[in-house]
C-alpha cells in the first residue's frame, strides 16, 4: 500500500506489531525474560530492521544484566568498622573441615553461569548437591596445599577420593571464589587457547558442582550428559562476545568463535562503523568443548559507548560465512 509516496504496512500487520510490542514489554516486566528473548529473535529474522524492536532488546538486554548478573554478585557491608562479606568459607584446613555453602549463594553461582551461556545461545546448567560437596572437598585440598591441580596426589594434607576426583573434571582458580570465579572462568584472560571459556560454553553440559574455601573454587563444568546434536552446532556457532546486544565490561580481551567443523586456515574480519579493526589470530587448539577460533582484537574497549555496533565475519577453508554483529550497551543498576 502506497500513501504520499511512502510504503505503508497493512492495518493488520500494524496490530500484529502493536501487539507483539505490548507483549514483549509485558513479558519484560514480568521477568519472563528467556521468553522474551526468544520472541524476539524470531521476530528479528522476519524484520532484522524493526527500530522499536531493537529498542525492547536492549531494554531486555538491560534487565538480564540486573537480574541475572548484577544481582549474583557477592556482596558486603560493614560492621563496627569490620568488612563483612555474604560468603564467608566456614570450613578449616586444620582440622581439614570442607565446610558448607549457602542455597542461596549456590543460586546465584548457577545464576551467573546460566547467564552466560544463555545469553551465547546453549541450554542452561544446574547444580548437583553431590557435585557440589565433591568440589568443596576438592577445594579444600587445594587451600590446604596453597596450591591448584588437576591430578591431586594422595599425600597431600585433606586428600579425599570425592575431591581428587572432581579436580580432575573441573575448572580451578584462585584468588576468585563463589560467583566472582565463574566470571572470571569466562574471561579466560591468561588462557591462549581458552580452555576455561570453552567449557563454560560447551553445550552439551547439563550436570555442573561448585565449590569455593577462601581462595580456592573448583567448578565441576567438564560434563558431557546433554544429548549431542553436533549436526546443530556445525551450522550455528557459539561465539563470545555473542551475537547481540553485550554489556562492554563483557568484552573481554580474547574473543572466540566455536563451532563443529574444521576451523584450519579460517579468516577473521571485524568492523566497527566501517572501519577495520586489527586482530591477531591464535593457532587453533583442540581438545577444550568445541573447536574454537581464538583472537585479540586491537579495540579500547574504554572508549566505545552505547551503540557502538562491532561487525565479525569468519570465513572457513570450506567458503562457509559466518557474520554476526556485537551491539554495545553500558548500564549500571
Amino acid at each position: 500500500m502506497f500513501s504520499g509516496g511512502k510504503v505503508v504496512a497493512p492495518e493488520y500487520k500494524l496490530v500484529y506489531k502493536d501487539n507483539l510490542y505490548a507483549l514483549l514489554n509485558a513479558y519484560i516486566a514480568d521477568g519472563k525474560l528467556l521468553q522474551a528473548s526468544q520472541i524476539i529473535k524470531t521476530e528479528q529474522v522476519k524484520d532484522p530492521i524493526d527500530e522499536k524492536l531493537n529498542q525492547i532488546e536492549l531494554t531486555l538486554s538491560k534487565e538480564n544484566f540486573r537480574v541475572n548478573y548484577f544481582n549474583t554478585r557477592i556482596q558486603s557491608r560493614k560492621v563496627d568498622n569490620k568488612v563483612i562479606s555474604e560468603y564467608e568459607w566456614n570450613g578449616s584446613t586444620k582440622p581439614c573441615l570442607p565446610g558448607t555453602i549457602a542455597d542461596s549463594i549456590q543460586q546465584r553461582v548457577e545464576d551467573r553461569i546460566n547467564f552466560f551461556r544463555v545469553s551465547a545461545g546453549v541450554p542452561p546448567i544446574y547444580l548437583d548437591s553431590q557435585l557440589n560437596d565433591w568440589c568443596q572437598r576438592g577445594a579444600l585440598i587445594m587451600e590446604s596445599n596453597n596450591k591448584l591441580n588437576h591430578e591431586i596426589p594422595n599425600t597431600w594434607p585433606c586428600f579425599t577420593l570425592e575431591g581428587a576426583e572432581a579436580a580432575k573434571f573441573s575448572l580451578i582458580t584462585q584468588n576468585a571464589t563463589a560467583s566472582v570465579a565463574v566470571t572470571s572462568f569466562l574471561a579466560d584472560q591468561t588462557h591462549p587457547s581458552l580452555g576455561n571459556r570453552r567449557w563454560m560454553l560447551y553445550p552439551f553440559s547439563m550436570i555442573w558442582g561448585h565449590g569455593s574455601t577462601k581462595t580456592k573454587c573448583v567448578l565441576w563444568a567438564l560434563d558431557d550428559s546433554r544429548k549431542k546434536d553436533t549436526v546443530f552446532y556445525a551450522s550455528n556457532f557459539i561465539a563470545w562476545p555473542h551475537n547481540g546486544y553485550v554489556h562492554k565490561m563483557f568484552l573481554f580481551k580474547k574473543w572466540s568463535f566455536s563451532l563443529y567443523d574444521s576451523l584450519k586456515d579460517a579468516q577473521v574480519t571485524m568492523t566497527m562503523n566501517k572501519l577495520s579493526i586489527k586482530l591477531k589470530l591464535e593457532t587453533v587448539v583442540y581438545g577444550y568443548g568445541l573447536p574454537t577460533l581464538v583472537w585479540t582484537p586491537e579495540l579500547d574497549v574504554s572508549k566505545l559507548k552505547e551503540g557502538d555496533k562491532i561487525e565479525v565475519v569468519v570465513k572457513l577453508k570450506n567458503k562457509k560465512v559466518f557474520s554476526y554483529s556485537i551491539k554495545v550497551f553500558d548500564y549500571q543498576p
